[in-house]
Order: structure tokens, then C-alpha cells, then sequence
């Protein structure tokens, strides 16, 4: 049958967590809004609950209240477990490292398996002592806090940096951003602890995977009153004159206030995905096209596709006419990884073939990502080429069933659950990591796993 939904999707996580660090590190009382019911940003929370900060979470009425204690946390020793949450333990481990206090940060098997040297490397550099306790570069990290230190930091010398711990005349980094951005962002969003007695400057050498989401870092802290300046080339080093330098103002801090967090849109492309797949309509509420997502952009995949796109004050819909074929497509995916698997999964059902690109970036960051992507769609008989750079879906009349098995991911799971709007059979293995995301998701659109 057609969809005919209203719906409104868990709020943004990558900008929740980003406002959350923002807010604990302000002075005083910042109040989140939206719909916050996630597993995964109660992990974050939690974290910051167990470091002394006092957070009040009202999920009736949409609001997590936080008292900032601009850096200085009151428990100034703990052992913290990011369990599944990569974000979580990039961004706590960059806020920690400019704190005061001595911490343990640790998470499941999947976040101890990807080495973080860029990002220690980077905080050392700025005269952190953080170090991993195995020789890998992995976590379990070791924290010590340098708030109001001097001298050297110990895992400073471990590296072979030569940096202050504070005063001076500037504090310095350069690192790569061919991995992840997260590691730039989580220090840019600790750079004013780091920046009280100095202004602190950070290049970062090469093209960053995921440019929209260091955008999304910048505009929240933009809100929280700290606005970075950005130098792009024009550097003498011909190395560095391809890079990015962010330049953190000395003194500069947060301003807690009142925030609104948009709906999240990668979940929305879930939902947008559902009515490509079958027939009908769906309308996602609170969301608009001055998002500063940008993988709300997958709307315009969508468009090219086949589907009727149109944009309201405080909503989206996304329409596909009954008995309406989809058109295969060629689509730069660099700007939207998060929602690789869901276009995917409507390229299996379009009437022409498909072709992703541009995202070689991800073999290096998530080597098994896209190998796993297309293990499981090759289960219900996807027809798949696949590239350096991305692959090729050429689409069959027939697929079959299949156990989708979802390792505990719950982007995958979202998105080939999707397969079971139009084919009998389908199961998913761990269905309920769902609930990390948006835990109602299957049953609003009419899927039970």
C-alpha cells in the first residue's frame, strides 16, 4: 500500500553531541530542544553525568538542561566507557584532555579496533598528555588533564613534541585530515580550554573526508558565542598551502543559552527512502532546506530519481506517484556517506542502473564499511560492480530473501530493513540496535522485525 505519514525523526546527533560538549564547556545553564531518545547521544550524556556535570533531561517536553562548568568538571577522576560511540569518545577525549583531572576512556570491541595516532599526535602537539595504553594507538586512553599545568607533558616526550603546556606565545598543531574529520572537530570544540592563555592554531594538511560536518562544528560553536577564523592555502610551505588553518582567539568562550537541535537528517532519508521504494507520501516536520546538514542533500537524489520534492517553513515532503518508476542515477556521495546504504538500497529498485561515487576515502577510515554494504545486498541477489571509488547497481526484477545480519550497526540495519516494503522474507539479526537511533522506526513506516 502507498505511505501516507507524518513523521518526526530523533534530533540531529552529530549536532546534539557538538552542542552538548559546547555546553559543558560554557559556564552556566544551556538548555538543548528537540527530540532527544537515542541510545547513542544518552551515551554522551551519561559520560558527562559521570565527570559531575549536572544534567536534567525532560523527554516530554524535548529538553536536556546542563550546567557548564567551563572546563573544570567536578569529578576529576573515572574510568568511562563510550561504548559504541565513536563520537563520543573523539570529542570527550580532546575536552578531557584540556580539563583538570586524570581519566580512563575505554569502548566495545568495534571502537577499540581503529587506531587514533592522528588525533593523539594532534592533542600532544598542543602540550595534552594523552596516551593510549597499548603500543596501537588504541583505546583504552590515558588522560591527564592540563588545565593550570606547566612544563612538558610526559606523553608530549612520548611523541617526541617539544610543547608547553601553557603560556607562550601561541600553541601549534598540524595534522592530517584524510581519515576523519572527527578528530579535527573534537579538538576545534575543546580549542578554547586549550586557548585561555594563548591563541592556539590548528592546520590540517590534505582534503578532509567529511567537509560538511567541520561546517556543522564551526556553525554550533558559532552559536555558543566562539567563532573561528578559517585561512584556506596562501601558505609559503607548498605543503601546508593545501591544507586549512584554524585560528582559535586567545580567552575566547562559550555562552551557554537556549538551543534548538533540527531533526536528524540521515534518519529522514530513511523515511524519504520508504515512499521512493513503495508509493505515496511522507512529510518529516521540523526539518527545512536551510539545514546545515548535508545529507539532507539525498532529497535532490531522490528528485533526480523520480520523486516529487517540496519544502514548507517547518517541514519536507518527499512524494512518489503510484505505479511511478524510479530512474537509476550517478551520484557523488562524497558530502552524504551516511546515507550510502540508503541510496543503495532505492537503487535496487529503480528501472535503470546506478552508480556511487567518490567515496575512496571510506576504504581507508572504515575499511570493512562498504565491503559489508555490498555482502548484504548481494544476499537478497544484488547485481553489483564494484569500483576504487564506489560501485555500480544494476538492478534485477527479482531479489530474494535474506537475514540481514546488521553486526550491531544501526545504519544498516535501517536501510536494508527497507528491502521488506517490497520483499517478503526479510529478517534482521540484532534488530534491536535500531533503538540506538530511532527506536519506533520500522513500525511508523509499517515494517516488524
Amino acid at each position: 500500500m502507498p505511505l501516507d505519514l507524518d513523521l518526526s525523526p530523533p534530533s540531529s546527533q552529530s549536532i546534539a553531541k557538538r552542542a552538548l560538549i559546547c555546553a559543558a564547556l560554557a559556564e552556566g545553564s544551556t538548555i538543548l530542544e528537540g527530540s532527544f531518545y537515542s541510545q547513542d547521544l544518552q551515551v554522551m550524556v551519561n559520560a558527562l553525568r559521570q565527570i559531575g556535570l549536572k544534567i536534567r533531561q525532560d523527554s516530554m517536553q524535548g529538553r536536556i538542561e546542563i550546567i557548564g562548568q567551563s572546563g573544570i568538571f567536578p569529578v576529576d577522576e573515572e574510568y568511562i566507557d563510550v561504548e559504541n560511540s565513536t563520537l563520543t569518545l573523539h570529542f570527550l577525549t580532546s575536552a578531557l584532555a584540556f580539563s583538570r583531572g586524570l581519566y580512563r576512556i575505554n569502548g566495545d570491541r568495534r571502537v577499540r579496533q581503529f587506531p587514533l595516532g592522528d588525533l593523539l599526535y594532534a592533542l600532544n602537539q598542543l602540550g595534552a598528555d594523552v596516551r593510549s595504553e597499548d603500543a596501537y594507538d588504541t583505546p583504552p586512553f590515558l588522560i591527564n588533564g592540563i588545565l593550570s599545568r606547566q612544563g612538558i607533558s610526559p606523553s608530549s616526550k612520548r611523541y617526541a613534541i617539544h610543547a608547553e603546556m601553557s603560556g607562550g606565545e601561541q600553541r601549534y598543531a598540524a595534522m592530517t585530515g584524510t581519515l576523519s574529520s572527527q578528530y579535527v572537530s573534537g579538538i576545534l570544540l575543546a580549542s578554547p580550554l586549550a586557548a585561555q592563555n594563548c591563541p592556539v592554531e590548528l592546520h590540517v594538511v590534505n582534503q578532509l573526508s567529511c567537509d560538511p560536518y567541520l561546517l556543522m562544528t564551526l556553525d554550533v560553536m558559532k552559536e555558543f558565542g566562539v567563532e573561528v577564523p578559517v585561512q584556506t592555502g596562501g601558505d609559503e610551505n607548498p605543503l601546508f598551502s593545501k591544507g586549512t588553518t584554524y585560528m582559535i582567539p586567545k580567552g575566547v568562550k562559550y555562552r551557554p543559552h537556549t538551543y534548538r537541535v533540527e531533526p536528524d537528517a540521515t534518519l529522514a532519508n530513511y523515511a524519504f527512502a520508504a515512499v521512493a521504494i513503495t508509493d505515496g507520501r511522507v512529510t518529516v516536520k521540523n526539518l527545512t532546506n536551510a539545514s546545515i546538514q548535508k545529507e539532507l542533500e539525498f532529497v535532490y537524489c531522490l528528485q533526480r530519481m523520480g520523486c516529487r520534492v517540496s519544502f514548507a517553513d517547518r517541514s519536507i515532503t518527499v512524494e512518489k506517484p503510484e505505479r511511478s518508476l524510479l530512474r537509476g542515477i550517478s551520484v557523488d556521495m562524497f558530502d552524504m556517506e551516511d546515507s550510502i546504504q540508503t541510496f543503495a538500497v532505492c537503487a535496487l529498485f529503480a528501472a535503470s542502473p546506478s552508480r556511487v561515487t567518490n567515496i575512496g576515502h571510506l576504504r581507508r577510515r572504515e575499511p570493512d564499511r562498504i565491503p559489508k554494504l555490498l555482502t548484504e545486498l548481494r544476499r537478497f541477489g544484488a547485481n553489483i560492480n564494484e569500483f576504487e571509488d564506489g560501485f555500480l547497481i544494476v538492478p534485477r526484477k527479482y531479489l530474494n530473501p535474506s537475514t540481514i545480519d546488521a553486526e550491531g550497526d544501526a545504519r544498516l540495519a535501517m536501510s536494508l530493513g527497507l528491502i521488506g516494503l517490497k520483499v517478503g522474507g526479510v529478517r534482521i539479526d540484532s534488530a534491536d540496535c535500531v533503538r540506538r537511533a530511532w527506536s519506533t522506526f520500522f513500525s511508523d513506516i509499517g515494517l516488524n522485525y
